[in-house]
């Protein structure tokens, strides 16, 4: 796979970040790192688009499915760790 491509899968990803930052996608909950979660976030669903779009569709398809794995990613993933950070165990007993 060329460097070009996962360029280009990344950027995909970091643009959907960007998108969502504008739109105030993000949680209330990350006020102080908003904007470098929602890029990153948007940057690792890219990518990881891009290479499911390969497995399962081929290289032509790639990048299409690499920008809808990245909205998909940005509108779900934050709100899925928001609520794995509030069902988590506030405090650890050792026994």
């Amino acid at each position: 796979m060329s460097l070009a491509s996962v360029s280009l899968w990344l950027i995909i990803g970091l643009c959907i970040g960007m998108l969502a930052i504008a739109a105030h996608l993000q949680p209330k909950e990350w006020s102080k790192w908003y904007w470098p979660g929602m890029l990153i976030t948007g940057g690792c669903a890219g990518w990881l688009g891009g290479w499911l779009g390969i497995w399962l569709f081929g290289h032509l398809f790639a990048p299409i499915t690499a920008l809808w794995i990245a909205i998909a990613g940005v509108i779900l993933m934050p709100r899925c760790i928001i609520v794995l950070w509030q069902n988590r165990p506030t405090k650890v007993t050792v026994v």
